[in-house]
């Protein structure tokens, strides 16, 4: 059996389309990384952002508290009136934090603007901010942690990317399995040698499964690399996912870090990705070229994200929900698994558990009418 599988691993890998997909993608993936991190909001000035980004998070990451909370605007105010507009470096730490806790009913930056046009500065009394509790702030046991938040926000953004990537890719390689042989007239061949109508569907869908679990895994690696050079490490790991200001998830009802929600979408992508590659097997089975079996699986993968924006509420948005082309999106699976009215059951761990039980009963009941149809297939 392994010799099947490696050789059906073989073929795939041979295959011209999949070594021009590999290719491609290897630009797509450098492309995404780029831009995700080098060109990133907080890497301004050639490199000035990123170091002043680490400066203020070293002196912030603590207790979130409201005397935190006004120890960074106080830095930050005195910053901004301290250096000349043209040689300012945006701090996008501090900015989403004033955006979120200076007052809503008044410019604080243009009185700032007004005070060092008279040669003055304001303070953090003058400004008043609001507090935790006024934002409504979710709370638990222990108080929450403050610390490097923005660049797990580019964490979390480049890995829905590349999750859609790696999905296409998936698709497209899943895709060729069983039409290219279809297309080719290779079925009434192969079905009659002694393993063809078992061993060998069987070497098709763990060849195929394990390609596409090898390229997820390869492409997590690589990320988690680049992720390491741009942040300088895994700082802010333990940041709780409710003080992510780019997120905006100030509410998360449950008491959960930056690094557990990167394990949770890793594992949830992967169970995804299984899902999709059982989904594309039974497409590539049941079409007669792998250009109908693409773009098949393909309108399959896009069309539940297309009909939630249709549908907004109700059982079959609900369900709907439980494709990966509806959670890529961390702050998207995130709000959606703690909202009742957006999922299934009461609390996100619950979901979670069901969207991934879901999911890999997709990929087992799709893998097994796949090897039923093709041990039964009528060759023509």
């Amino acid at each position: 059996m392994r010799t099947i599988v490696k050789y059906e691993m073989e073929k795939i890998r041979q295959n011209k389309t999949f070594i021009g997909a590999l290719i491609v993608s290897c630009f797509v993936l450098a492309s995404i990384l780029l831009i995700g991190f080098h060109y990133s909001q907080v890497n301004t000035k050639q490199g000035e952002g990123l170091k002043l980004y680490h400066k203020v998070v070293e002196k912030s990451t603590g207790e979130f508290t409201d005397q935190n909370v006004r120890e960074i605007l106080a830095d930050y105010i005195d910053r901004y009136q301290s250096i000349d507009v043209n040689n300012r470096t945006f701090d996008l730490f501090s900015y989403e934090i004033a955006d979120t806790f200076f007052p809503k009913d008044e410019d604080i930056y243009l009185k700032m603007n007004n005070a060092m046009q008279q040669g003055e500065k304001m303070t953090i009394d003058q400004i008043n901010p609001k507090t935790i509790k006024e934002i409504g702030f979710a709370q638990f046991e222990t108080p929450l942690k403050i610390g490097s938040y923005v660049t797990w926000y580019d964490l979390f953004k480049v890995m829905g990317q590349l999750f859609i990537l790696t999905s296409i890719v998936t698709i497209l390689v899943c895709s060729l399995v069983f039409s290219s042989d279809t297309s080719r007239n290779m079925n009434q061949l192969l079905l009659s040698t002694r393993f063809g109508r078992n061993k060998l569907t069987i070497a098709k869908i763990m060849a195929a499964t394990l390609i596409s679990a090898f390229l997820f895994l390869l492409i997590q690696v690589i990320l988690l690399v680049a992720f390491y050079v741009y942040n300088s490490g895994f700082t802010g790991w333990d940041t709780s996912i409710q003080t992510n200001f780019s997120l905006g998830l100030f509410r998360f009802p449950d008491e959960i870090n930056h690094l557990q929600v990167f394990l949770i979408a890793g594992a949830l992508q992967f169970i995804g990705l299984l899902s999709i590659v059982g989904i594309t097997l039974y497409v590539s089975s049941i079409t007669r070229s792998p250009f109908s079996a693409l773009t098949m699986a393909l309108g399959l993968f896009l069309l539940p994200k297309a009909i939630t924006q249709l549908i907004k509420r109700g059982i079959i948005y609900k369900l709907l929900n439980l494709f990966p082309i509806n959670h890529y999106r961390i702050e998207d699976f995130l709000s959606l698994m703690s909202s009742k009215q957006e999922f299934i059951l009461n609390t996100f761990v619950q979901n979670i558990v069901l969207t991934m039980v879901v999911l890999v009963v997709i990929k087992i009941v799709l893998d097994v009418i796949v090897y039923l149809r093709m041990k039964n297939y009528q060759v023509i």
